[in-house]
């Protein structure tokens, strides 16, 4: 039985895994290896819906998928002990890169887990939960876990939009979509439409490359910004600032405690002490670190984003 999940959403490159690392391991939480779209392609993938994007609401969940997704995150979850040899492997990472591999191990995954869920000790389980494309489908997410906590990490759009770029542009990171359209994406020289699919993405099929990351993290962020406006999720949302997390490491971790209500004990003094590495080599979440890479890209696009940010509580000038 699931109880109380906690659930990670927010715009890709905002620091999404970053906190998903910190709260994974602790005792507390059980999950799946990576994101939980080996769960929630099943019945979200816009290949399903004609391809016209991620964008689901609550009225699109039947009882029979809510019953379903349930029955499957209880079976897959486990604590971040059992995950651990299969992080040393590339197994987690070829199931999102390579759909043969996807394949196979939902196969194995829908074999074993189960059996092992039926063999092991029925106990409750606080799920923790990561996956970025639930940015566009946070009301039928919601429908499964009405319960749930909502951890929204925010970053500075001008970081997002040039990490998000740099990731594009990676040879064989990050899954990409087989969307049916040809791209011909500027500054793209890759095959496949990378990280969320947002309403109106075939506008974008032959644009400028900082155009699509800007219209990706723009979509994200004024999806989320509408859906958790509404009273059903007053008190369950934490909006999180990236650049303010890892400047003050130990104030956020203590209130982000709080809010899900556990004690701040050792676990996260230890981890305020030595945030985790990922998807960067350096960690950094500087306010400039876009100056240093992408800065004509990401000036271009500024009317894109401006608005935003604003209503995030960034200053554009």
């Amino acid at each position: 039985m699931i109880v109380n999940p906690v659930l990670i959403i927010g715009a890709p490159r905002s620091g999404t895994s970053m906190l998903q690392k910190v709260l994974r391991n602790h005792p507390a939480f059980w999950s799946l290896p990576s994101e939980g779209d080996m769960i929630w392609d099943q019945f979200c993938d816009p290949g399903l819906r004609g391809w016209e994007s991620e964008v689901l609401d609550a009225d699109d969940l039947t009882d029979d998928d809510r019953e379903q997704i349930l029955k499957l995150f209880e079976e897959y979850i486990r604590p971040a002990t059992f995950w651990r040899p299969f992080e040393k492997t590339n197994v987690i990472w070829g199931f999102r890169r390579m759909p043969a591999v996807r394949k196979m191990m939902r196969a194995v995954f829908a074999t074993l887990l189960p059996i092992m869920t039926r063999l092991g000790r029925s106990k409750p389980k606080r799920l923790l939960e990561k996956t970025a494309s639930n940015c566009f489908r946070l009301g039928y997410v919601d429908k499964v876990f009405p319960d749930a906590k909502i951890i929204y990490p925010i970053r500075d759009g001008r970081n997002t939009v040039n990490s998000l770029i740099n990731a594009w542009r990676h040879p064989d990171r990050f899954f990409p979509y087989k969307v049916p359209a040809d791209l011909d994406i500027e500054g793209y020289e890759h095959d496949g439409w990378k990280f969320v699919l947002p309403p109106g993405w075939r506008d974008y099929t032959h644009r400028r490359l900082e155009e699509v990351c800007a219209f990706q993290w723009r979509s994200c962020h004024e999806f989320m910004l509408a859906e958790t406006a509404k009273d059903q999720y007053r008190g369950r949302v934490m909006p999180l600032r990236l650049e303010e997390f890892v400047t003050e490491p130990e104030q956020h971790l203590a209130e982000l405690a709080e809010f899900l209500g556990l004690e701040y004990d050792d676990y996260f003094k230890a981890a305020a002490a030595d945030l985790p590495v990922v998807n960067s080599p350096d960690n950094n979440v500087s306010r400039d670190k876009w100056q240093g890479e992408n800065r004509q890209l990401i000036e271009r696009v500024m009317p894109m984003i401006a608005p935003t940010m604003e209503r995030l509580g960034y200053e554009t000038d």
